[in-house]
């Protein structure tokens, strides 16, 4: 092997950690599988805890958003992520979770065993600054891959400092859309890493693509993979980790929430709306051995479908200062 050639990396899959019936009910996990997690985050920059939620509340939220799916695809102000090279479908729609608190359940808004190794990750008491969701359609037709790109759309640090907790409500795999994963690719993960920004007709204009000669360089030693994922599991992503949405083969739509917990001290500024009548739960979650503490806003009761606002800049002056000049023209 020549001397600048890059070794081939020996972890491309997902660390799947199944918890016990005990963890899950208990809503704990052992020192044993939280080492295991926050080893995956830090290497991989995703870890997957299967069987970390009640099947009930999985039925339960399956059977409330899978019948809102047509609803919200023929609504004007439902948000797509059609983050493709020119603006063409992806398939890939926003939906988050109903704001009914008889359907808030604990382990879907405050799982305890994600929320432990997120806390060891990135430090006590993290916030949760976004619930939202994506859809993907199933048998779109005409729908593209999205772009592959980091969750973050401005100059952010080479640091952890969020993630985002996916919440799967489908059984998922190649056939109905896993999302591609480069896994490792957090690691050195920097704004200068996309492509400028583009103008597309009728878009604002956007920078959510990673390099093509970096991708390349990427894919020779350590290529892209779309895992299986069991419904019922919770998926723990650093947001700098290169991902990509990848149209469904299968007729039914496949359903993930997802809640991103930034560290204390980054003072991202986003609120997550809340009805007045879930403000007793919001609370609790708060006052819970792993805390959820939301930058909650609470609003009358009626809310059904938040604005989609995935703003995870920090609002921390002092940290942003640190953060390394990159032209907006790459």
């Amino acid at each position: 092997m020549a001397a600048d050639a890059p070794a081939t990396l020996d972890f491309q899959s997902l660390a799947n950690i199944r918890l016990s019936d005990e963890e899950r009910i208990s809503q704990s996990i052992t020192n044993e599988n939280a080492a295991r997690a926050i080893s995956a985050l830090h290497k991989d920059g995703i870890v997957c805890l299967s069987n970390a939620v009640d099947p009930t509340h999985i039925q339960a939220l399956h059977d409330r958003l899978e019948p809102e799916v047509e609803e919200l695809r023929r609504r004007h102000d439902t948000y797509w992520n059609n983050n493709s090279d020119d603006g063409s479908p992806t398939g890939n729609m926003a939906q988050g979770p109903p704001l009914d608190p008889d359907l808030m359940f604990d382990d879907i808004w405050a799982n305890g065993s994600a929320l432990a190794v997120i806390a060891s990750a990135l430090g006590p008491n993290p916030r949760v600054n976004f619930v939202g969701g994506n859809t993907l359609l199933g048998d779109e037709k005409g729908a593209v891959r999205q772009n592959v790109h980091p969750d973050l759309t401005f100059n952010h640090g080479m640091i952890p400092f969020a993630y985002c907790a996916n919440i799967y409500i489908s059984d998922t795999n190649i056939e109905n859309g896993s999302t591609e994963l480069w896994l490792g690719s957090h690691r050195d993960c920097s704004y200068a890493d996309q492509q400028p920004k583009v103008q597309i007709p009728g878009r604002p204009a956007s920078r959510f693509a990673i390099k093509e000669n970096l991708l390349e360089a990427r894919r020779r030693f350590a290529p892209p993979i779309q895992p299986e994922i069991p419904k019922g599991s919770v998926v723990i992503r650093d947001l700098r980790l290169w991902h990509a949405g990848i149209p469904s083969q299968s007729p039914k739509p496949r359903i993930m929430l997802a809640f991103v917990h930034t560290a204390w001290w980054y003072e991202c500024p986003t609120q997550v709306l809340f009805p007045e009548s879930a403000r007793a739960l919001v609370e609790k979650w708060a006052r819970q051995k792993h805390p959820a503490v939301y930058n909650s806003l609470f609003v009358p009761d009626g809310i059904e479908h938040p604005p989609f606002t995935p703003n995870f800049d920090s609002g921390n002056i002092a940290f942003r200062k640190l953060l390394p000049h990159v032209s907006e023209d790459g």
